[in-house]
């Protein structure tokens, strides 16, 4: 009878993946990254109870006949159950990294602890990552090793056993290494070093110094005045017919913007009803400025009852 009801419930669990309820561990970024929270929680243990000791009974017979508590097992025991409590993201591979490879991680404790927690247990037991400048199921060197990428650039993969080991390189730089400084960036050494600082904005496609006078040649709405100036700004705004009648002119570096006069301008040099130069039809020009014309009579008929009454 017992049988007979939980047949059922058997079925179900022989129809359900359980493999999607358990934390996967494959050779890729996120696991390089959830073994290293491993470590990290595993090593802020070790600090916690750099001071510990046994408790209870006679801890002095104890720390003499017995393992210390700094390589026994009550410290291990104490740090393992208290591994990823502290950690907000993450925390479910955490603990089943934890669990699934506490034999690891005791095998390390016993033997004393020797090597780099990370590098035995993330690089050489799990083989989810590489040490650092390191990329790929190898872990190869990446570009440039030992100076990776001339210190301008990523490694893609570095610390994984994924990526390439290609340089990626920060903005201003180009090259396989990132040894070269690209368009619109010139060298600048220091101390043996080279940097790639950009080129001003006025500069076309290199340049050999900062600011305007270092540009090679001068990008357009920009004009050449010199050694003592450089690429100096066209003042566009200056020559005939650029915009329409219904616009004004507003200069920028290197160029120009054409804007709409106000509605009650036929024409302008500026924006609002005060910068016309003659009125738009139903504006009248009072005080400098173009108003509607039949608000313009109002004043003016209020105006004139004022002055009948004075009198």
């Amino acid at each position: 009878m017992l049988a007979l009801l939980l047949l059922p419930f058997f079925q179900l669990l022989h129809g359900l993946d359980i493999s999607n309820f358990v934390p996967k561990v494959s050779a890729d970024t996120s696991s390089c990254r959830s073994c290293k929270i491993l470590v990290q929680s595993f090593e802020k243990g070790l600090e916690k109870t750099k001071n510990g000791h046994f408790g209870g009974g006679n801890t002095a017979w104890e720390e003499k006949n017995l393992l210390t508590y700094a390589k026994s097992e009550v410290r291990f025991v104490e740090i393992h159950d208290s591994l990823c409590t502290e950690i907000s993201q993450d925390q479910d591979t955490c603990f089943y990294l934890s669990g699934e490879y506490e034999h690891h991680l005791k095998e390390w404790w016993t033997a004393g602890r020797q090597e780099d927690l990370f590098h035995w247990f993330c690089v050489d037991k799990l083989k989810v990552c590489c040490p650092p400048k390191h990329y790929g199921p190898d872990c190869l060197p990446c570009k440039g090793y030992p100076n990776v990428c001339s210190s301008h650039g990523t490694c893609k993969g570095d610390g994984t056993r994924k990526g390439n080991g290609s340089c990626k390189c920060k903005n201003g730089y180009e090259g396989t290494n990132c040894e070269h400084c690209a368009n619109n960036y010139f060298v600048k050494l220091k101390n043996n070093t080279f940097t790639c600082e950009e080129c001003h904005k006025s500069c076309k496609d290199s340049c050999t110094a900062l600011g305007p006078k270092g540009c090679d040649e001068c990008k357009d709405g920009w004009v050449y005045m010199g050694e003592g100036e450089g690429c100096v700004d066209v003042d566009e705004c200056l020559e005939q017919d650029v915009c329409t009648s219904q616009q004004f002119c507003i200069n920028n570096d290197g160029s120009y913007s054409c804007l709409s006069c106000d509605p009650s301008c036929t024409d302008c040099y500026g924006d609002g009803n005060d910068m016309c130069f003659n009125c738009a039809a139903g504006y009248i020009m009072k005080d400098k400025k173009c108003i509607d014309a039949s608000e313009g009579y109002e004043v003016e008929e209020k105006t004139d009852e004022h002055q009948m009454e004075e009198l």
